[in-house]
């Protein structure tokens, strides 16, 4: 690996608060000083996992259901270049022992062809699209938008010409230390329009949803999980729940190309 970028690697690496992983979810205090240089013109949006969406009646109680993923799919298909990383630079970091390191982000657009060969490969409209396939396969969450963290860290520009596919597990990934940093960072990270979760009468009061949530969202009342406006919608609690309890829920079938047009007001990735 070429000294440079490994050195870059390093620094970047290191800055990563890594109290916030695995077993040890402690607030740190310098995770608000180190994100607060990056997250000043963000906006990432968290998608639902494939398979729990639930259309609202309201809108036809439709079994067609669009997947979260076709957002994906729309701007791998749109973007001039796509770069697949070699690796999750956040589990790399906290040497993750539950999510496979090798499953790094995508990156699309212009930016994205300036990003060192050590770092990511150039790959096809197939292959990304696979990648992101097997990252969903693997349990990750997707998380979408303008991120200048990685402007930053790959050393690429411009800002606004580079859009980033996270892959988040829930032990390592940036999306961990919202609930521990400054508030206008989680701010910079929101649910797909017209996304809702619910708690149904089939709860068993477990709990479990409240392990599994990553933004501290759910908490426990009188036995029955209260979900509160730090939801994302990222559908982990639902897939996790024994009792199928949980649903995430679409007000708008139009909800994907909703998020689609949000997206393209703040990004062009062709």
């Amino acid at each position: 690996m070429d000294e440079k970028v490994k050195k870059r690697i390093d620094k970047y690496m290191a800055m990563y608060p890594k109290s916030l992983s695995h077993d040890n979810p402690t607030k740190n205090p310098n995770t608000a000083k180190v994100l607060e240089q990056f997250f000043k013109t963000d906006d990432m949006i968290c998608l639902p996992k494939d398979g729990v969406i639930k259309i609202e009646e309201s809108v036809g109680g439709r079994d067609d259901v669009v997947l979260p993923s076709r957002v994906l799919e729309h701007f791998i298909r749109k973007a001039s270049h796509r770069v697949v990383m070699n690796f999750c630079i956040c589990r790399e970091s906290n040497e993750c022992r539950d999510y496979p390191r090798e499953l790094g982000c995508i990156f699309l657009g212009e930016a994205a062809s300036r990003v060192h060969p050590d770092l990511g490969r150039q790959a096809s409209v197939e292959e990304a699209l696979d990648h992101a396939a097997r990252c969903r396969e693997a349990g990750l969450v997707h998380c979408v938008g303008n991120s200048k963290l990685d402007n930053v860290w790959l050393e690429v520009w411009p800002e606004r010409r580079l859009m980033s596919i996270c892959n988040c597990c829930p032990c390592c990934c940036i999306t961990r230390t919202i609930p521990y940093s400054a508030p206008f960072v989680g701010a910079k990270f929101s649910r797909m329009p017209g996304v809702s979760v619910h708690v149904t009468d089939d709860c068993g009061g477990c709990g479990l949803c409240a392990d599994e949530c990553i933004f501290q969202a759910i908490t426990m009342e009188d036995g029955r999980p209260v979900i509160n406006d730090e939801c994302r919608g990222c559908g982990r609690c639902a897939e996790a729940c024994p009792d199928g309890a949980i649903e995430i829920r679409v007000d708008d079938s139009a909800y994907v190309d909703k998020t689609i047009e949000r997206i393209g007001k703040i990004l062009d990735v062709t």
